[in-house]
């Protein structure tokens, strides 16, 4: 038997927002990787071609990601926060993928009224996301934005993504490598503009977000596997080819 326990790729953050960062990241750390001796009596893998789903039910949202990624069934389950805090993001989903040359993971998150100033924060969304990639990679050094926020759109609602790199603490005897990160923020509602500047402006109830990291930068183009289905619209790429530069 034979254990691979992969690098840990997302940080932990101070605020209320980060708070949640840090208790996502914990349920990785190790992960374990099971070879039986003899091919006969190894069970055959999950296909990495047929793509995964995950449903949001409270947000009438679905979630397509490629099927090579595992997700982590204490992921979904709401962990009450220890210092009484309220948290500001709640996790949807973790998952990663784990092979011989690679570790790459996701995390699936929403951010809600619980806290009004981190979701105004957030609805901004090209200023938002580059300032949580910069603190998630803070802890291993000095980050380098690689793209600037990119803004687009998923099925009309404003998007936006950030693509970072760092590199990772050197160990002795170990090879170095760097971390490639991406974040990319979505509004759950459409805004709607006011017919008049008396009309009251519809706030944003939700922000969706969804986090990337891996270890070769080649594996950034695994993103554009993403999609999400808004209601019982067509589903729609998360981060489309012509976002990334």
């Amino acid at each position: 038997m034979v254990s691979c326990v992969p690098r840990p790729i997302f940080a932990t953050l101070p605020r209320c927002y980060d708070k949640w960062m840090m208790l996502r990241s914990s349920a990785f750390f190790l992960f374990l990787l099971v070879c039986a001796a003899a091919l006969s009596q190894t069970p055959d893998p999950p296909n990495p071609n047929i793509p995964k789903s995950f449903r949001d039910s409270l947000l009438s949202v679905t979630y397509f990601y490629p099927g090579r990624f595992t997700p982590d069934p204490e992921s979904t389950s709401p962990k009450p926060g220890t210092d009484g805090a309220p948290k500001c993001a709640h996790s949807s989903l973790f998952a990663n993928s784990v092979t011989p040359v690679d570790t790459s993971s996701f995390v699936l998150s929403t951010i809600d009224n619980t806290c009004p100033n981190v979701l105004r924060g957030a609805a901004l969304l090209g200023p938002f996301i580059r300032e949580q990639i910069l603190r998630q990679l803070k802890q291993y050094g000095e980050a380098t934005i690689t793209q600037e926020p990119t803004n687009y759109a998923i099925d009309g609602h404003p998007a936006s993504i950030v693509l970072a790199s760092v590199p990772m603490p050197e160990t002795k005897g170990s090879i170095p490598t760097t971390t490639y990160a991406a974040k990319a923020c979505v509004l759950g509602n459409i805004p709607v503009k006011p017919k008049k500047k008396s009309d009251p402006v519809d706030p944003t109830r939700h922000v969706l977000c969804f986090d990337f990291t891996t270890l070769h930068k080649d594996l950034y183009t695994l993103m554009f596997a993403f999609s999400m289905q808004f209601d019982t619209d067509p589903p729609q790429p998360m981060v489309p080819g012509s976002v990334i530069r």
